[in-house]
């Protein structure tokens, strides 16, 4: 009873098919319309397959680029009659101008498998000369097929299971993506720079995340003191809030750091030289960073807009013997606070494979003070100024970036103009990411004088900081 329902289907199947390409060549030769009950067998017989639909784009797809090959799919659909031209049969002198292509090599088999199992769906010739002139009018050499049944009777059984094997030449062109897993347990980032551990996390709704971390900073890039030539190194208690992820990618990110600060020995400096450019930790410091999309709750509009505060504030005056690196008679300069607002946003323009084009505007303070250190004396002598200890600057920057897990960059031309001592600086900051695993930091400034005074003694013409980067994420 089993293997006479399976005849009876088999029978049908095979029937409608017969039927559909009947009807097809009817239709093409004639122009008349079908017949309703024929045209609802067709639909009948479309549906009998899977819809895989939402997959179309991960299907396995290759170009058969064997000339021999090709010259035998393509003898044997000329001999099966099942070349058609806009669904009609073509002429002879049409076939005849094609085969010259043929000859020439210039013709190749595109194919593509259904996602579910692996038949072939798709099946056509195409001219790859024409796709290179004109890219806008594909060539397509004759019309495609897309079932199965008619590309194996077309091709007959052999050249179609030849196809299917792969084993000539051909070229893959099969869409796949690649996908490193963020992961948020663990997260080491090692860097001179800006280093972070994360060691914690927890989530309350199955949706968002909380990361707790230990970080590090050094130096403060908004007012172009770089690592390297700042004598602090801030460090502390870094909470993240990630409200959902989304394609394993955080969607909305609230950072907030609570740190302080520690001094370190700036590298290639002077040691002989204590006074100056140089800079010095004179008192311990708080440190306070919040980064976030707040302004989402003002509106859509504000969702892409990073609301960034950064600040750091001296909390008292150290003795001269607590001062490091120093053991005479100096005059010290010291970046006592410092306070930063700004507004970021990453995408204004999507600059497809290359990522994004984005624009980050900020203004704030900071307050340099003048020592006098005198080893010998109890407490530090400000040295009086002509001018205010606090300078107000503006500082913006555009933001080439691309967050990708096989290659993550960022690129940053940047200008700072100081208001109070008419004093510019401009420059880039770059840094790069490969395989979520290895990459390099490079930030470099120039300074420019803008007005009559000249570069105040606390500044350096020109800083140049950089630092391998390593992460491990799991």
């Amino acid at each position: 009873m089993v293997s006479k329902i399976k005849f009876l289907i088999s029978f049908l199947f095979v029937s409608l098919l017969v039927f559909t390409t009947s009807a097809q060549d009817i239709e093409s030769r004639t122009g008349e319309s079908l017949d309703p009950k024929m045209n609802r067998l067709i639909k009948i017989y479309r549906n009998l397959e899977l819809n895989s639909a939402a997959f179309d784009d991960l299907r396995e797809k290759w170009i058969v680029t064997d000339p021999v090959l090709v010259r035998a799919v393509f003898n044997k659909s000329l001999v099966s009659n099942g070349l058609r031209i806009d669904g009609s049969k073509p002429t002879l002198d049409f076939v005849k101008q094609k085969v010259q292509d043929i000859y020439k090599g210039e013709v190749f088999i595109d194919l593509r498998k259904r996602y579910y199992d692996d038949e072939i769906d798709m099946f056509r010739f195409y001219s790859e000369s024409k796709v290179l002139k004109n890219a806008d009018s594909i060539d397509f050499f004759f019309d495609p097929v897309e079932d199965y049944v008619r590309i194996q009777d077309i091709v007959g059984p052999e050249n179609y299971s030849l196809l299917k094997s792969q084993r000539y030449a051909f070229n893959d062109v099969s869409k796949t993506y690649y996908d490193e897993k963020l992961s948020y347990k663990f997260d080491i980032y090692f860097s001179l720079l800006d280093p972070h551990l994360t060691f914690y996390n927890f989530t309350t709704n199955d949706k968002n995340k909380y990361l707790i971390s230990a970080f590090g900073k050094w130096g403060y890039d908004k007012i172009k003191v770089p690592g390297w030539f700042s004598p602090t190194y801030n460090a502390g208690l870094r909470v993240t809030y990630i409200d959902r992820i989304l394609n394993n990618r955080p969607n909305d990110i609230f950072t907030f750091d609570i740190g302080m600060g520690v001094a370190v020995s700036q590298p290639f400096v002077d040691k002989l030289v204590p006074h100056g450019k140089r800079h010095f930790m004179t008192g311990q410091n708080i440190y306070f960073n919040a980064k976030g999309n707040f302004l989402k709750y003002a509106g859509d509009y504000w969702r892409d807009f990073d609301l960034n505060l950064e600040a750091s504030l001296t909390l008292n005056t150290w003795e001269p013997g607590q001062i490091k690196h120093v053991s005479e008679v100096s005059n010290i300069n010291s970046i006592r606070n410092y306070f930063n607002l700004g507004l970021e946003r990453k995408n204004f323009l999507d600059l497809n494979g290359f990522g994004y084009l984005g624009a980050n505007l900020g203004f704030g303070l900071y307050e340099v003070k003048n020592y006098l250190l005198d080893p010998s004396q109890p407490n530090l002598s400000e040295i009086p100024s002509a001018t205010s200890s606090s300078k107000f600057y503006v500082q913006a920057s555009g933001i080439f970036s691309k967050d990708d897990p096989l290659f993550t960059y960022a690129f940053e031309p940047v200008v700072f103009y100081n208001i109070a001592e008419s004093n510019l600086y401009y420059g880039v900051n770059l840094s790069f990411l490969i395989s979520n695993s290895f990459g390099f930091s490079f930030k470099y400034y120039s300074g420019v004088v803008i007005g009559s005074d000249p570069m105040p003694t606390y500044r350096d013409e020109a800083y140049v900081v950089f630092s391998p980067m390593i992460r491990i994420n799991y």
